[in-house]
């Protein structure tokens, strides 16, 4: 009955819809159609809006990225040098400040050289108490007459660091050092403006200057002018001392420096010295190999547990020296004085050097019925004595020897020459603050040696004279190299890349988009 009924309603409906006028027939297609034609307006209205949607979205981040890095002033420095980057030394020295520091820019803000901006950002990145300003000479022509002598002429891009009372002249003229090389075309070769403008932030908020002493009387050598700028750089001041005159080393000597005596000190002087070092002093010690008869001043060297060689070190290794076998090339090894340069292929040139060993008491051996061995010295005193740590710098290779014949025909290693290896460069510390440097090598502050190995003697210098004082976080900030290194293509290479960029690549990029047309036809 059931199957029956819906069949003969469904036979009545199809009957109802063939007796349908055929207007009405035609309405109810049109119908169909619209609604076919709808559909298909709603699927692509739906990924319009979709692609809308991501467009609005993309741009929203790409803007709001945009402001944040502006308003960070977000930068990655991609130079080969890093020559945008700051040091750790000087990130910590900035990071640590507590007073307010100002780099007045000498020139309008618009019109300040983009590298140097750069930099000067950077630091104002590192600390809220870095405050740039921008003085622009035309508008305040009569600012730096309150930092600057009168004689001196400001140039533009020029800063002054000033905190409180202090303030110190950075001239932009030594932002970048030039030389002239060998075809005698002149180049640029360092970036100096971190080195200078931290400099300038460590004197400004020190409120001393530690003093550097040398000696004097013993027929010694001039510091170069090079080296006590590079010390007043760091904010040391560098004055002459003669103890037959002054009788005592004065109270505010931060370091005692000897540069090459050419003479002996006396027994008074080596007192006077033992007095100074026992209060934690800090001793710094240049030898000229070419003088040997200095009793009194190696037998002070040998309080702190380092002994010095006769005569010239002679270096067999030709890794480890450059022209002759007595300029030599020391390996530097890794100590805190020399943190900063180990493992950092710069080379220190040691010309015309003196040998330097530990000299460090061996511990006392057991006799076989248990009793102490002791030493005359031992016995002759009951104090107990300060006990020196050494440290090696600069050392040479194993097969190195100390030439005691410098009058010989021959370089060659001969009957009586010492066997090394050696230390040109030896540091000892005790327990009570007092610390000793001792190189074996007063030429190598020269001014035409420490050029030959691009400052890296300098470096060396003012990174123990930076360890003596205990102000490790300056050591090594320093200049960024500015050497340019050429790129040589071969002729092969140029021309596939010229056909990859001018043709290749265009037509790939072409076949792309027209896949891409054709498959959104078909959607």
């Amino acid at each position: 009955m059931n199957k029956k009924f819906w069949k003969k309603d469904l036979k009545k409906k199809n009957t109802e819809t063939e007796r349908m006028p055929a207007e009405e027939k035609a309405e109810s297609r049109d119908k169909k159609k619209m609604s076919g034609k709808q559909m298909f307006k709603n699927r692509h209205f739906k990924k319009g809006l979709f692609s809308a949607v991501a467009v609005a979205l993309v741009l929203i981040l790409a803007v709001g990225a945009n402001a944040l890095i502006t308003w960070k002033d977000f930068s990655v420095d991609v130079t080969a040098n890093q020559l945008y980057s700051l040091s750790d030394q000087t990130k910590s020295i900035v990071k640590a400040l507590d007073k307010d520091v100002t780099f007045y820019v000498i020139n309008a803000e618009s019109d300040v050289n983009g590298a140097y901006e750069q930099i000067f950002n950077e630091y104002k990145k590192l600390s809220s108490k870095i405050h740039i300003e921008y003085k622009d000479p035309e508008l305040y022509p009569n600012f730096t007459k309150d930092y600057v002598d009168d004689s001196e002429e400001v140039s533009n891009d020029s800063v002054i660091v000033v905190c409180g009372d202090k303030n110190r002249y950075v001239s932009s003229n030594d932002f970048i050092s030039y030389s002239y090389d060998s075809s005698y075309s002149y180049s640029a070769d360092e970036l100096q403006v971190e080195k200078l403008l931290t400099e300038a932030i460590n004197y400004v908020t020190s409120a001393e200057t530690p003093v550097v002493y040398t000696l004097s009387g013993h027929s010694e050598k001039d510091l170069s002018t090079d080296i006590v700028s590079s010390f007043e750089g760091d904010n040391y001041a560098v004055e002459s001392l003669n103890l037959l005159s002054a009788g005592a080393v004065p109270a505010d000597c931060e370091i005692l420096l000897i540069n090459g005596a050419q003479t002996d000190i006396t027994e008074e002087e080596k007192a006077q010295i033992e007095t100074y070092m026992q209060n934690g002093g800090k001793l710094y010690v240049f030898l000229d190999a070419s003088v040997d008869d200095l009793p009194q001043l190696y037998a002070l060297l040998e309080e702190y547990n380092i002994g010095v060689e006769p005569r010239v070190v002679v270096e067999t290794d030709s890794n480890m020296y450059t022209q002759y076998p007595i300029y030599l090339l020391p390996e530097i090894e890794y100590s805190e004085v020399t943190d900063a340069q180990y493992d950092s292929n710069v080379y220190i040139l040691a010309p015309s050097a003196k040998g330097l060993k530990d000299v460090t008491p061996q511990e006392e051996e057991e006799t076989a019925d248990g009793a102490e061995e002791r030493t005359d010295a031992a016995d002759s005193s009951d104090e107990e004595e300060e006990t020196y740590t050494v440290t090696s710098l600069l050392a040479t290779s194993d097969e190195a020897y100390s030439k005691v014949d410098t009058e010989s025909s021959t370089i060659e290693k001969e009957d009586g020459d010492i066997d090394g290896p050696f230390s040109i460069a030896m540091a000892a510390s005790d327990d009570t603050g007092g610390r000793v440097i001792v190189t074996g090598c007063s030429n190598m502050l020269e001014t035409s040696i420490d050029y030959a190995v691009g400052g890296a003697n300098t470096d060396f210098v003012l990174n123990g004279i930076n360890y003596l004082s205990q102000q490790e976080s300056k050591i090594s900030i320093r200049a960024k190299d500015l050497s340019v290194d050429t790129a040589i293509v071969p002729a092969f290479s140029q021309k596939v890349t010229l056909v990859g960029c001018v043709f290749v690549l265009p037509v790939l990029l072409l076949a792309a988009g027209i896949v891409m047309a054709i498959h959104r036809r078909r959607l």
